[in-house]
């Protein structure tokens, strides 16, 4: 089973959906900024992996790890088709939002700047020693 990582935006963050008595899944839609166009991408979280998707929300920038699903079917009439989706494994936030919390006016820190930095110890700031 091949795996890619998808990385953009979120669109949409879905519902849980209780398919059968024994199989729930939960859709992400990521946005891909890549290429000319923006593309819309589906990922299928499954059974225990749809709890991974609690706490995100629509404008986050993400990376997600997903496996590439390949499957056959043919119809009654005798028409073979073949379908692809991808079943999300992991989720985490990136660019800006990467390491932030779940809560909405996180903020990152700051960098340093040269006048939060202490000062050099033991002598003259211009004494190189070469």
């Amino acid at each position: 089973m091949a795996q890619v990582t998808i990385t953009g935006s979120i669109k949409v963050v879905g519902q849980t959906q209780q398919v059968s008595e024994k199989f729930s899944k939960r859709e992400l839609v990521v946005t891909e900024q890549g290429g000319q166009y923006p593309q819309l991408i589906p990922i299928e979280f499954k059974q225990d992996k749809t709890s991974l998707l609690d706490g995100y929300k629509p404008g986050e920038e993400v990376s997600v790890v997903c496996y590439v699903n390949g499957r056959e079917w043919t119809g009654k009439d005798g028409v073979t088709k073949y379908f692809l989706s991808l079943a999300g494994n992991r989720i985490e936030r990136s660019g800006a939002n990467a390491g932030a919390p779940a809560s909405e006016g996180a903020q990152a820190a700051p960098p340093p700047a040269m006048a939060d930095m202490p000062p050099i110890a033991g002598g003259d700031e211009d004494d190189l020693p070469f």
